[in-house]
C-alpha cells in the first residue's frame, strides 16, 4: 500500500468550516414559460470563467465516460479481442468509467453552479489553481487505465485503480474540487445578478461543506487503515467518504431543484431561513465521520455509522422540500406552463429519487435491489443537474447563444428519465429473485424466469438512458461550440 499512501500525502484541508449562511438579495419574479423564458442578462462577465470552465469539465467527464463504455462494448467482439491483449483492461476502464461519471461529473456540476452563484468575487488565482489541479487530475485517472497489469478494485463509492498513476490523478483531482469547495465557503455570494436563489446558494454551500467532509475522512481512513488485501483495504478507505459524498450530492440536488422550481414559478419554495435549517440537519450529523476515520477504519463504530447516517439523515430533509415543492405547484397550477422542461427535470429528479428510497427500504443482503436502489440516487441527481444545465449554458455563455428548442429538452429529459426508472426497476426484479451484485457473465448464474425478465427489462431501460444521455452530451457540445471565447480563460 505505499505507493498510494504516497500519492496523498498531500492532501490536507481544514474541513470543519461552518455552514454561511447565503447571502444573495432575492431577484425578481421570473416569467414562467420555455427555457429562454428567464430574463436574467448575463452576457459572459469576465467573472464567470470558473463556472464555464468546471462546466467544461463537467461535460468532458461524460463524454469520456461514454468513450469508454464503448471500449468496454467493442473489446467483447471477436474480431477485436486480438488488439486487447492485457485482461485487465477493460476492468480498469470500468474503474475509471464510473470515477467520471459519478464523482467527477457530480462534484464538477456542483462546482460550475457554485461559480455561476459566486461570480467574479471568486479569487482568480485560486480558481485557476483549482481548475489546473482538477483537469491534471482527470488525466491522471485516464492515464491509470492505460497503466498494464495494474490491478483495478471495484470498491464501493470510489472504484480505484491500484496504481501511482491513477492515484496521483485521484489525489490532485479532489485537491482541484476541495480547493473550489473550500473557496466557495469563504466568498460571499454576487449580488450584481440574480442567478441563483438565496435558498439554492446555501443547499450548493452545504454540498460545498460536506464534499469537503467526505475528503478529510478519505484522507482520515486513508491514514488509519492497516495493511490489508487491496480488496478490504479501499472498501475501508473509501466506505466512510464515500457516504458523505451521497449527503453532499443530496445536497447539490436540494439546491438544483429549489433553482428550477423558482425558475419555473417565478417565487421560491421555502424561505432562505427554512432552507439554511434543513441543509444543516442534512449536513451537520456527517461531521461525525472524519474525527471516525481518524480513529481508525477498524474500530467499531466508523463502517456502520455510516450506513446509519445516509440510512436516517438524507431523506426526512429531502421529503420536506418535495413537499414543498408540491405544495407550490399545487397552489399555482392554474398559472404554470406544465410543459416547461424545468418542470419535467423536477418530476423525473423527484420520482426517481422516492423510486430509490423504496428500493433502498427493500435490501436486505447483497443482490441487484442495492444497485437498482443506487441507479436510481444517482439517476436522480443526474437528470437535476441535466435540467439545470439548459439554463446553465445561457446564464454564463459569453457570447449569448440561443437555447436548446423545449421540446428538445424535455424529449431529452423525458427518455433519460424513464430509461433511467426502468434500469433501477429491472436491478431490482431481478434481485428480487435472488440475483447477486457485482456478478457478471458467466458469474451471475442466471436461473429463474424472474431474474431473466428483470435483466431484460434492466436492458432495454439501460439502452433508453444511454440514448437520453448521447442526446443530452449532443446538446450541450453544440452550445459549448458556440460559445466565442475561452471556456476557462480569464479575461
Amino acid at each position: 500500500m505505499t505507493p498510494v499512501k504516497a500519492a496523498g500525502a498531500g492532501l490536507r484541508y481544514n474541513c470543519a468550516m461552518p455552514l454561511p449562511a447565503a447571502t444573495l438579495s432575492p431577484g425578481p419574479r421570473v416569467t414562467p414559460g420555455p427555457v429562454a423564458a428567464h430574463p436574467v442578462s448575463l452576457a459572459g462577465p469576465a467573472g464567470l470563467w470558473p463556472a464555464r470552465g468546471w462546466f467544461l469539465i463537467a461535460i468532458g467527464s461524460l463524454v469520456l465516460a461514454g468513450v469508454l463504455s464503448l471500449l468496454l462494448v467493442l473489446g467483447r467482439l471477436p474480431f477485436l479481442a486480438p488488439l486487447f491483449t492485457d485482461p485487465l483492461f477493460f476492468k480498469r476502464a470500468l474503474v475509471v468509467h464510473v470515477d467520471l461519471a459519478i464523482v467527477v461529473w457530480f462534484q464538477a456540476g456542483t462546482l460550475a453552479f457554485l461559480g455561476l452563484a459566486l461570480g467574479p468575487r471568486l479569487h482568480r488565482g485560486a480558481s485557476a489553481a483549482a481548475l489546473t489541479l482538477a483537469a491534471a487530475g482527470v488525466t491522471g485517472l485516464l492515464v491509470g487505465a492505460l497503466m498494464p497489469g495494474a490491478q483495478p478494485v471495484l470498491s464501493n463509492y470510489v472504484p480505484v485503480i491500484d496504481h501511482p498513476v491513477f492515484f496521483t490523478g485521484l489525489v490532485s483531482w479532489f485537491a482541484g474540487a476541495g480547493l473550489f469547495f473550500a473557496l466557495a465557503l469563504a466568498t460571499p455570494a454576487r449580488t450584481d445578478a440574480q442567478a441563483l436563489t438565496p435558498g439554492a446558494v446555501t443547499a450548493l454551500r452545504a454540498s460545498a461543506a460536506a464534499n469537503l467532509l467526505a475528503i478529510a475522512t478519505f484522507l482520515g481512513a486513508w491514514r488509519t487503515t492497516p495493511d490489508a488485501v487491496p480488496s478490504v483495504y479501499y472498501e475501508l478507505v473509501f466506505w466512510g467518504g464515500g457516504h458523505v459524498l451521497q449527503a453532499a450530492n443530496v445536497a447539490a440536488m436540494l439546491a438544483l431543484w429549489l433553482h428550477l422550481l423558482h425558475r419555473w414559478t417565478s417565487r421560491a419554495a421555502l424561505p432562505p431561513a427554512v432552507v439554511t435549517a434543513l441543509l444543516v440537519a442534512l449536513v451537520l450529523p456527517q461531521t461525525v465521520m472524519p474525527p471516525l476515520a481518524f480513529g481508525g477504519t477498524t474500530a467499531t463504530h466508523y463502517f456502520p455509522m455510516a450506513t446509519h447516517l445516509m440510512r436516517w439523515t438524507l431523506f426526512p430533509v429531502v421529503l420536506v422540500v418535495l413537499g414543498a415543492a408540491a405544495v407550490q405547484a399545487g397552489r399555482l397550477r392554474a398559472e404554470l406552463n406544465w410543459r416547461d422542461h424545468r418542470f419535467v427535470g423536477l418530476a423525473g429528479s423527484a420520482a426517481l429519487t422516492v423510486l430509490g428510497f423504496v428500493l433502498g427500504a427493500l435490501i436486505r443482503g447483497s443482490s441487484t435491489l442495492v444497485p437498482g436502489h443506487y441507479h436510481c440516487a444517482i439517476g436522480a441527481v443526474t437528470i437535476a443537474l441535466m435540467a439545470a444545465a439548459y439554463d446553465f449554458c445561457t446564464d454564463v455563455a459569453p457570447a449569448g447563444p440561443a437555447p436548446a428548442h423545449p421540446r428538445r429538452a424535455r424529449s431529452q429529459l423525458l427518455l433519460f428519465g424513464l430509461g433511467q426508472a426502468i434500469f433501477g426497476l429491472g436491478f431490482a426484479l431481478a434481485g428480487a429473485y435472488g440475483l447477486g451484485r457485482k456478478q457478471y457473465g458467466t458469474e451471475q448464474h442466471v436461473r429463474s424466469l424472474g431474474e431473466h425478465l428483470g435483466l431484460s427489462v434492466m436492458g432495454l431501460g439501460g439502452l433508453a438512458a444511454v440514448a437520453g444521455g448521447i442526446f443530452f452530451l449532443a446538446v450541450m457540445l453544440r452550445v459549448i461550440g458556440t460559445w466565442r471565447r475561452s471556456l476557462i480563460q480569464p479575461a
